[in-house]
C-alpha cells in the first residue's frame, strides 16, 4: 500500500484554491472542478460532493491534523500571509523563534506548520 495524497475538504474550492496556489505558492497538477490536486500530494474536494457520497457532515477545525510544510524564508511567507485578503489566523507556540517556525489556519481552519528549511 501506498499513501498518494492528503484530501482536505472546503467549504469553497475557489477561495480555498486560490490561498493554496497564490498564497502558499504550491502547483497545481489538475483541476477538476469541485476538486483540485496539488504538486505534494494535497488535493481540495468541496464539501458537497465528498458529503453526499459519503453520507457525513464535512467537520471544520478539529486541531487533530497539520499540513507540514518547510521553507528557506519563514518571514516571507509571514508577510503574504498577513498582506493576504485571507484575514490569517496565526497560532502561537511556547518556546519557539517565530524566524525558525509559523503556525496558522486556512480559510477552513485546518492548521498548517511551516519550518525553516536548513537546505
Amino acid at each position: 500500500m501506498v499513501l498518494k495524497n492528503v484530501l482536505l475538504i472546503v467549504k469553497d474550492i475557489d477561495r480555498s484554491r486560490r490561498f493554496y496556489q497564490e498564497v502558499l505558492g504550491l502547483m497545481v497538477l489538475a483541476d477538476l472542478g469541485r476538486k483540485v490536486l496539488f504538486a505534494g500530494g494535497i488535493v481540495l474536494e468541496e464539501s458537497p460532493p465528498w458529503e453526499d457520497s459519503l453520507e457525513i457532515s464535512a467537520v471544520y477545525g478539529g486541531n487533530d491534523m497539520e499540513l507540514y510544510f518547510e521553507t528557506l524564508d519563514v518571514e516571507a511567507l509571514r508577510e503574504r500571509l498577513a498582506a493576504s485578503d485571507f484575514h490569517v489566523e496565526f497560532l502561537v507556540g511556547r518556546d519557539e523563534d517565530e524566524n525558525e517556525v509559523i503556525r496558522f489556519y486556512d480559510p477552513d481552519r485546518h492548521v498548517i506548520e511551516v519550518k525553516r528549511a536548513f537546505c
